[in-house]
């Protein structure tokens, strides 16, 4: 029997709340997945977790979506994929809250395509914004929902009956390319580096920090290092804001308020509908 694997990078915990929904679909199917955590506390070794995966797996793989694209350790996590075998097939999904979900989908399929896997299926999930942890009213509020469950339920489904032939029908990865292609041509040209460069540096003001660890405990993708007693944030930072919003001392600077605002101006222009959508 095929092994199916259910990798994801969930700082926040909504894409974790996807891949746990898929994973009890396939159990209900008589199938145990295996679940690869891509952001387990100190960062995961991509090389490391990729050697796991068989060549001939299906393999689900989850990201949220950061600046429209998928977060670099999963694309980092594609690239140390064994070659794929004749069978190897793949299931991308992505978290969106309810901005834009970008090319996150595309470039996923293409680079599991890169690396010899076939795309067989994909789904937008939708979840509530990750950065509108103070909100009262934060965009996706309430997802991912029994809706999105459902859809997964779908998702496996319409996969294992595709798995059920060989070869598996491949997904028309067209499908993926939702938006009107000026957002699109926009969304390709975003990165999260240059967010990161226009935003500038972001470390805990030492006047407030207590040197406690949190931010280091939690931080998704281990980019703290200890300097002089205080913690410093490297390069492998991917501004998901775990260490902002659960930080004892509110030492790192959060214009929260603003990022609201504009979040929700954003929203209001996008051209996609709030909504869970599967592709199969």
């Amino acid at each position: 029997m095929r092994t199916h694997y259910i990798a994801y990078f969930s700082p926040a915990g909504a894409t974790r709340t996807v891949a746990k929904m898929i994973e009890g679909a396939l159990c209900r199917h008589g199938i145990k997945a295996v679940m690869l955590d891509l952001a387990p506390r100190g960062g995961a070794d991509m090389t490391t977790l990729a050697a796991e995966v068989k060549a001939d797996a299906c393999l689900w793989l989850g990201t949220p979506v950061y600046v429209d694209h998928a977060v670099p350790q999963v694309l980092d996590f594609i690239a140390a994929l064994p070659q794929g075998a004749d069978e190897a097939t793949a299931v991308p999904f992505a978290t969106w809250g309810a901005v834009c979900s970008g090319v996150t989908l595309p470039e996923m399929a293409q680079h599991l395509q890169k690396s010899g896997w076939v795309t067989v299926g994909a789904a937008k999930v939708l979840a509530r914004h990750s950065s509108l942890w103070e909100s009262a009213e934060p965009l996706g509020a309430g997802h991912p929902n029994a809706d999105a469950a459902d859809k997964m339920n779908a998702l496996v489904e319409a996969v294992l009956e595709k798995l059920s032939t060989t070869p598996a029908a491949p997904l028309d990865v067209a499908r993926l390319n939702y938006l009107p292609a000026a957002w699109a041509e926009e969304a390709w040209e975003k990165s999260l580096a240059l967010v990161k460069t226009m935003l500038g540096a972001h470390q805990p003001d030492r006047g407030r920090c207590s040197s406690c660890g949190t931010c280091v405990d939690l931080c998704p993708t281990g980019a703290f290092i200890w300097e002089d007693g205080y913690p410093v944030v490297g390069e492998s930072c991917v501004r998901c804001h775990q260490c902002t919003r659960h930080c004892p001392q509110q030492a790192f600077a959060n214009a929260g308020a603003a990022m609201e605002i504009r979040l929700h101006q954003m929203a209001a222009q996008s051209p996609e509908k709030a909504e869970t959508v599967i592709c199969v």
